[in-house]
């Protein structure tokens, strides 16, 4: 590849053929308004590098809105989950676009986008909001320098805003257990049992079939959630790989288990053939999965007529994992039950339970060692030149 310097008027120029176009045109760069021929050259040196190396990428008047859409629809959607996809395309056309969209794909800089974000966050959105889409633009740009659209890689150079502990409310085991009698003649008390008992999550529990428990066993498969996409319940995968995980039941979860599963046994027998066979533990009197907000509206009824401090159903898993934690269970092993990605979740969504489990941990290792014995005058004479030696073999 080679380049032609031209000098026009006081100022040298230079061209370079690119290639041909696909009706077999010579595409050209031309860059001129140098100084010195050798500026030109310089200039010249660098731009036929790129080119041969791939680094140059060819302007372009493609918008980040454009760019965004096209990314979401022909890429990502193929990638997450239906209502992973819904939930980001929102995100992005009722703020991202509105705001950055009609800026050149090639002209976005980290500056625009940390303004951005900051902007976002004094007109009262949540830095939750805000870290939901740096995660949108990270991997949109991220894909947009794999593709030779942008010169750089943006997304490194982006900062997610910090996110403050969140306040999570959670109930004792007098608590829960108090809850639980209160609840015990409702329909959903199998929900309350399984989220108390197990530390699963609303939509896990409403996709759970009964092929999925093995009450012999005392365990179930977790493998499917219960969404809401476009306004249909439907299944889909678990959000993380570790999600899809096995869960040992205590004796009381399973005897309610085979409570319900007879209660609903009759149910069926009564509704005949207009019963809905989809296996599920827990389903609408047709046998049809029940809507996420079902449960909080039966949760939110029950614990506002109770002087119970007020959670959200959500909590319940809180307060499963924090009452493990406290009676001293291995994070790991805790971290295995809720199925979080990675056990640095478990270990920052419950540091506040860490330093009473250090002193726990002081307490029962001095209650292991004991008291040491005291020292004889003997023991105190044995020393060479006034001090004790110690020797140790490594």
């Amino acid at each position: 590849m080679r380049g032609y310097i031209r000098k026009r008027g006081n100022t040298y120029s230079f061209t370079i053929d690119i290639g041909k176009d696909e009706q077999g045109k010579r595409i050209q760069k031309v860059v001129g308004g140098f100084k010195k021929e050798k500026e030109a050259e310089l200039a010249c040196a660098k731009m036929i590098a790129l080119l041969e190396n791939g680094g140059y990428v060819h302007p372009s008047k493609t918008t980040l809105g454009e760019y965004l859409i096209e990314y979401m629809e022909n890429h990502s959607k193929h990638e997450i989950r239906p209502s992973s996809f819904q939930t980001q395309m929102i995100i992005l056309k009722k703020r991202i676009i509105p705001v950055l969209g009609m800026i050149k794909l090639q002209k976005i800089t980290p500056l625009i986008i940390q303004k951005f974000y900051t902007e976002t966050l004094e007109q009262g959105f949540k830095a939750t909001y805000v870290k939901s889409m740096h995660a949108i633009l990270k991997k949109a740009l991220k894909r947009a320098f794999e593709w030779g659209m942008i010169e750089k890689d943006i997304a490194s150079l982006i900062k997610s805003p910090r996110i403050p502990p969140p306040e999570t409310t959670v109930w004792t085991r007098d608590e829960m257990n108090k809850f639980l009698s209160i609840a015990k003649e409702r329909k959903l008390y199998v929900v309350y049992v399984l989220a108390i008992y197990t530390g699963m999550r609303k939509g896990e529990i409403l996709a759970l079939k009964w092929k999925d428990c093995d009450l012999d066993q005392r365990e179930v498969t977790i493998n499917k959630t219960l969404t809401l996409v476009d306004y249909k319940l439907g299944f889909e995968d678990p959000k993380t790989t570790r999600s899809k995980r096995i869960i040992s039941l205590p004796e009381f979860a399973v005897t309610c288990l085979k409570r319900h599963k007879a209660q609903q046994n009759q149910d069926k027998l009564k509704m005949g053939a207009g019963y809905k066979e989809n296996d599920l533990v827990v389903a609408t009197n047709e046998g049809n999965p029940l809507y996420l907000t079902s449960i909080n509206a039966d949760f939110n009824a029950i614990i506002n007529n109770t002087f119970l401090p007020k959670i959200r159903f959500h909590d319940l898993r809180h307060s499963h994992a924090t009452l493990l934690l406290q009676m001293g269970e291995n994070p790991k092993v805790v971290s295995e039950r809720l199925g979080h990605a990675h056990i640095g979740t478990t270990l920052g969504t419950y540091s506040h339970i860490l330093p009473n489990m250090q002193k726990n941990l002081a307490d029962n290792f001095n209650l292991i060692m004991g008291s040491p014995p005291e020292r004889t005058d003997e023991e105190d004479n044995s020393t060479t030149g006034g001090q004790n030696v110690v020797k140790f073999n490594f």
